[in-house]
């Protein structure tokens, strides 16, 4: 199998979370004609030129009277002014600043147009990152945009290296199709929920999807032959940099924390959810946690996700905080600083599993919040009663 030598990035969806205002705008430009975005429009329109996205959207939902141009046009206006406030992908910062750190070419290869592209990396977020890219190839510099192979095949040959001496990462199946055609590697990072549609992987192909991870923090640098990161704690545990703020309003849950496991996890209402949890990705973590005026300031492992072995429908923040409590604190206002990230969401063959499962992660939480970079966050001005 050939050495890595470069690495090509995809932008929408795997470095910028910038596919949750493109999903909030689909919407409303497509209730104003009576449709609603589906899987399937979503399966098909990830990943494209935004014109062939809205030309897909059309075709699925077999809207009449109206052009790709059309809604692409409407679609635009409500974005070009919210596209510098797109975050950055958890893990995102932490991989490029690694990989340029020892020498590894890094490309953009995008279906976004130049100019959207500008806009995109305008804000403060990204425009830190631009200086790690060797080059970037948009939508509008190619004939052909994904799933064809152009884009990609355009950035390797600018870099001067081989298709096969690169490792893709992205996030839509499109862009999978696109980059396996162009004879390369690809590490898939899924947008979407449906794992059907992306291929299966195969770590040993010498093209095609060689992986398909949780998140960008489940990147390994050292099975393509990259540097390893060496900045884990306890051996397993991602430090988050800067640490994620997030906050809301205890809600009663499902029942089933004390009910069936014997441990009381706080649930945060939806609402103030919406907003922090779409930088974050499905998995459990480590932090710190404060509730409603008072100053104290307890150990927290917490779960983010659908719960797989729940087969939760919505996504949901579950944080266990480290200590015992005399009495419920419904209706107050919760604060969680996440500062490490310790594992993917997994399923489990047994409710004992799950249990054991969660007391390690416990136990990891404990020792990894001792750390000094990580116990000096207890302090932060965040976590105090407003």
């Amino acid at each position: 199998m050939h050495t890595v030598k470069a690495v090509i990035l995809d932008l929408d969806g795997t470095l910028l979370d910038t596919e949750s205002m493109v999903l909030d705008v689909t919407r409303s430009v497509l209730q104003k004609y009576g449709h609603k975005i589906t899987a399937e429009v979503q399966k098909s329109a990830i990943g494209r030129k935004p014109l062939d996205a809205w030309q897909a959207t059309i075709d699925q939902l077999h809207m009449q009277n109206v052009t790709a141009q059309q809604l692409f046009d409407e679609s635009e206006n409500y974005l070009k002014s919210r596209w510098q406030d797109a975050r950055l992908m958890p893990g995102a910062a932490r991989l490029l600043w690694h990989l340029h750190s020892h020498g590894i070419p890094l490309a953009l290869a995008t279906s976004t147009p130049r100019a959207t592209f500008e806009r995109k990396m305008s804000g403060k977020a990204a425009q830190a990152l631009t200086a790690v890219f060797q080059t970037t190839k948009c939508g509008d510099e190619v004939e052909h945009g994904k799933p064809a192979p152009d884009c990609f095949r355009a950035t390797a040959k600018k870099m001067g290296v081989a298709a096969e001496e690169c490792l893709v990462i992205e996030d839509a199946p499109s862009g999978v199709q696109a980059a396996t055609a162009a004879g390369m590697r690809v590490v898939v990072v899924p947008s979407l929920r449906d794992l059907e549609a992306y291929p299966k992987p195969d770590p040993d192909c010498s093209s095609g999807c060689c992986a398909v991870l949780p998140s960008l923090f489940d990147f390994r640098p050292e099975l393509y032959g990259l540097p390893p990161f060496e900045d884990a704690i306890c051996g397993e545990v991602v430090p988050i940099q800067p640490p994620w703020r997030i906050k809301g309003t205890v809600v009663k849950g499902f029942g089933r924390g004390s009910r069936e496991l014997g441990i009381p996890t706080a649930n945060l209402d939806s609402e103030s959810l919406q907003s922090a949890l779409a930088e974050t990705v499905s998995g459990v973590y480590c932090g710190w946690a404060s509730i409603g005026k008072s100053p104290e300031v307890y150990k927290t492992a917490m779960s983010i996700g659908w719960n797989p072995y729940y087969k939760n429908e919505e996504k949901t923040a579950e944080p266990w905080l480290l200590h015992d409590f005399d009495r419920d604190f419904y209706g107050e206002e919760l604060r969680v600083l996440v500062s490490g990230y310790i594992r993917p969401e997994a399923n489990f063959s047994s409710l004992e599993a799950l249990i054991a499962r969660i007391h390690k992660d416990a136990d990891v939480t404990r020792e990894a919040l001792e750390y000094k970079n990580m116990a000096q966050l207890k302090n932060d001005p965040f976590l105090r009663a407003q």
